[in-house]
């Protein structure tokens, strides 16, 4: 998909991955592919947002927004937003606080505002013509007002890009890793991301020096997803999660644990006065009372997002790892929690089968048995998981194992299609 005129004219290009966990934007200055950076010399920013309630016309973006946030900041802090795109919560107003609404729509704008305005500094010119990175579950939709392709085309022509065509990511990572592969020779792609776990399967065409894209699938589960399951299986039992009611032993309601567990839900459904009223009930209800007031004093504080990133953070140092003490001020009662890592890939258990599940459905899309595949890229944070890694590499266990700039491929491979495009070597 295009929205362009006169390439011949462009000179000024640039790959943006807007991704669910941070964004890069990519440009080619002075004959070279640079990433712009982002907080002094960071390549990506954080997609996540700070909107202080003193100064709520003046959001905060990355890390700053994260630390501003942690720090007592006062005002509403979101997260991931990305995930937005496609849905029904996309249409919706959303609560800065009492009196001040914001549609997430312009949220997304305003974040990507700012990735254009640091590109532009940087280069030190307007943008001519950019590729946008797009999950393939975009692609499979009906390209309706209400679609995500749809609203991610809305999004762009607000933030002011005038030039613009979009890309799956996973080809995109193709793209970039194009001349490691050897001609006639099959590949597959699996860009492990945040949000989403997209995949191709492509095909060195040797005359062309080109690619042959066979197949694309997608499933919207990504580093989230693992980080929601996580939450809910190791951490919030010590909240309450699963446990009885005083009266007849009955479960209580886990509403309000999934809501908490999940990055989008805390921002659009954790803190209403709906969720308050529940939890309350759930407090005079539940038979282990101190663990639900943990989980009150929670989401009263409006403290789920810092918590949700201190296990992102436990699951990260179990890469390492095989056990954590766990500690932390938002659960008091539950100091030195064991945590192992076999814990964690218990609890990511079904997960995982289904991102596996969607790279073997690539491969029969693509008429391609996985013992022909000739090599296995691996691109996005969630494929730095061992167990993760471990299963692909067994899956597709005649294939050369990829991973160079496994944070950056996508990004950089929407630039190389852009300087294709624009017929610039």
């Amino acid at each position: 998909m295009y929205a362009f005129f006169n390439l011949t004219t462009m000179k000024n290009i640039c790959g943006l991955d807007f991704g669910t966990s941070n964004t890069i934007s990519t440009v080619y200055k002075d004959n070279r592919t640079i990433m712009v950076p982002f907080e002094g010399i960071n390549k990506s920013l954080p997609s996540c947002v700070f909107f202080p309630f003193e100064e709520i016309e003046k959001p905060i973006y990355g890390n700053l927004a994260t630390d501003t946030y942690v720090n007592n900041g006062y005002g509403r802090y979101m997260k991931s937003f990305k995930r937005i795109l496609g849905t029904s919560f996309f249409e919706k107003g959303t609560n800065l606080k009492p009196g001040t609404n914001i549609f997430f729509h312009d949220i997304i704008v305003d974040y990507l505002k700012y990735i254009k305005n640091k590109t532009e500094e940087f280069t030190g010119r307007e943008t001519d013509y950019v590729v946008v990175g797009k999950p393939v579950r975009l692609s499979e939709e009906n390209n309706e007002s209400n679609s995500g392709i749809s609203q991610l085309e809305s999004i762009l022509k607000h933030v002011g890009y005038k030039n613009y065509s979009f890309l799956e990511e996973p080809i995109a990572a193709a793209y970039y890793h194009k001349k490691r592969l050897k001609d006639n020779s099959l590949a597959i792609v699996a860009d492990l991301g945040g949000g989403t776990c997209d995949f191709t399967v492509v095909e060195v065409n040797g005359k062309k020096k080109d690619l042959n894209i066979l197949s694309t699938s997608g499933v919207s589960l990504g580093g989230t997803d693992i980080d929601s399951h996580f939450a809910l299986k190791a951490f919030f039992p010590e909240l309450g999660y699963k446990s009885p009611d005083k009266f007849k032993g009955l479960i209580l309601p886990d509403t309000p644990f999934r809501y908490a567990s999940d990055w989008n839900k805390i921002t659009t459904s954790l803190y209403t006065l709906k969720t308050e009223l529940l939890v309350k009930k759930m407090v005079n209800n539940a038979k282990y009372k101190e663990k639900i007031i943990q989980l009150q004093k929670l989401i009263n504080d409006k403290n789920a997002h810092s918590l949700l990133d201190q296990i992102e953070a436990t699951k990260i140092k179990l890469s390492e790892k095989s056990s954590i003490a766990f500690n932390s001020k938002f659960m008091p009662n539950s100091m030195n929690l064991t945590i192992t890592k076999n814990i964690l890939e218990n609890s990511i258990e079904n997960i995982v089968s289904k991102i596996l599940n969607t790279s073997n459905h690539c491969c029969v899309k693509a008429g391609v048995k996985k013992v022909a595949i000739d090599y296995l890229i691996l691109t996005g944070g969630t494929s730095k998981m061992p167990l993760i890694k471990k299963l692909f590499k067994e899956t597709f266990f005649n294939a050369q194992l990829i991973e160079k700039n496994s944070m950056d491929s996508v990004a950089l491979g929407l630039l190389e299609k852009a300087k294709k495009d624009l017929d610039i070597i």
